[in-house]
């Protein structure tokens, strides 16, 4: 696989001052240190500059917080801003469709490990939402020659909203805004880098297993897997998740509502498993651990069996070992096993050459990304019941709000 950067796909990863965007790829991206700058709007007469912006509305609606509480739903609000100045190396992007993360705006919302500070976040609020897809519609001076008005992108940070800026350098220009593309953005990755480079996958030789198989990023490690000459074994709970993945190419299939994973890994893989990528947690982690092989490698990408989501009178508990591993980055060493809590390499140039592998294999339509269409969200009001959807473990595929409808 070339990996060189193309006009049609070029690779952008910018930083900022929001709130560490976490689950999957921005909480991890934190980790290494990367952070997005916090861009202070400041009202500008929408007639103006009209050669690098198309006309726009003086105010625009996006989620906030102003405080924290027990679930997203009981914090965030609609609320209408002025339209922002772009500054050099900026854009606007009209917003079309927003990916939800449930760990990421639960624990944003609550205020809890990264997110403390929004406990104290005052009169300011915070933003929500993280990866989104849109239309470029203002452009500020000294952009990358492939970000300009009209451009279709991908972008990280904030998305939650009808209008974002965010720094040109952080979009990613695709043919076409799409809700595949947003789930590409950071589940995709994130599938990428931590199988191939973290967990350094071997090609026709481990034995694979993909926990929440048909899920946002999930279903993403089970196709690279397969495409890498893997056995993979997927888990999931549901006839329906269990066609999906054995369309994917998935070896054997576990639905967990009607066998025990435990004893399948233990009776049918008695040698362990090579590689795990594992993102529930709990009952799940524990079976994952018990079966990893001799010099096994364990990649934690979340745990969402044990998120504070089942009851809104979930109190602030001491942190579980997912957690504490996951939170901290940790990685383990057990004998000759690994299990690594940060799953983002530390080399930021293996991380875009992930993103560019991603897009390309979606591109040559090798790569599948599937969008849940159980139910439809189409507006800023619908966020919370799409993050309370993507908690409720029947999702299939990344859940994507369509913004269209409200977007002015």
């Amino acid at each position: 696989m070339c990996f060189q950067k193309s006009s049609k796909w070029s690779s952008a990863i910018e930083t900022s001052s929001l709130p560490p965007i976490y689950e999957l790829t921005i909480l991890l991206l934190e980790r290494l240190g990367w952070s997005f700058r916090r861009h202070f709007c400041i009202a500008q007469d929408p007639q103006q500059n009209q050669e690098n912006s198309l006309t726009l509305p003086a105010t625009f609606k996006r989620l906030k917080a102003f405080r924290t509480g027990t679930t997203f739903e009981e914090v965030a609000e609609v609320v209408d801003e002025r339209m922002p100045e772009v500054f050099p190396g900026e854009v606007v992007v009209k917003v079309l469709y927003a990916g939800v993360n449930g760990g990421c705006e639960t624990f944003r919302a609550r205020g809890d490990h990264w997110f403390e500070s929004n406990r104290d976040v005052g009169e300011a609020g915070f933003n929500l939402g993280a990866e989104g897809a849109g239309v470029v519609v203002s452009v500020g001076e000294d952009v990358p020659a492939d970000i300009s008005l009209g451009s279709a992108v991908t972008f990280v940070g904030g998305a939650f909203s009808e209008y974002v800026k965010v720094p040109a350098r952080m979009c990613y220009p695709v043919p076409v805004a799409n809700p595949e593309v947003v789930a590409l953005t950071i589940s995709g990755v994130v599938a990428c880098a931590a199988l191939e480079v973290t967990g350094q996958m071997r090609p026709g030789k481990d034995v694979v297993l993909v926990t929440a198989a048909a899920g946002g990023t999930g279903h993403f490690a089970v196709q690279l897997a397969k495409m890498a000459g893997c056995h993979v074994i997927a888990t999931c709970g549901g006839e329906q998740k269990v066609e999906v993945l054995k369309g994917l190419g998935a070896d054997r299939v576990i639905d967990h509502t009607q066998e025990c994973v435990a004893e399948v890994l233990h009776d049918e893989y008695p040698s362990g498993i090579d590689l795990i990528y594992e993102g529930v947690g709990g009952d799940m982690l524990k079976a994952a651990l018990d079966n990893l092989a001799e010099e096994g490698r364990l990649l934690l990408v979340g745990y969402i069996s044990e998120y504070p989501h089942e009851s809104a009178s979930r109190g602030r508990g001491a942190p579980t070992e997912a957690a504490q591993w996951f939170w901290k980055g940790e990685s383990k060493v057990r004998g000759r096993q690994s299990i690594y809590g940060n799953v983002w390499p530390k080399d930021r140039q293996r991380i875009l050459k992930s993103k560019q592998k991603v897009f390309d294999l979606y591109a040559q339509g090798k790569l599948k990304a599937i969008v849940d269409n159980q139910e439809s969200f189409s507006s800023l009001d619908d966020v919370p019941r799409a993050v309370k959807h993507m908690l409720s473990g029947t999702t299939i595929g990344k859940v994507v709000v369509h913004m269209q409808s409200c977007v002015k």
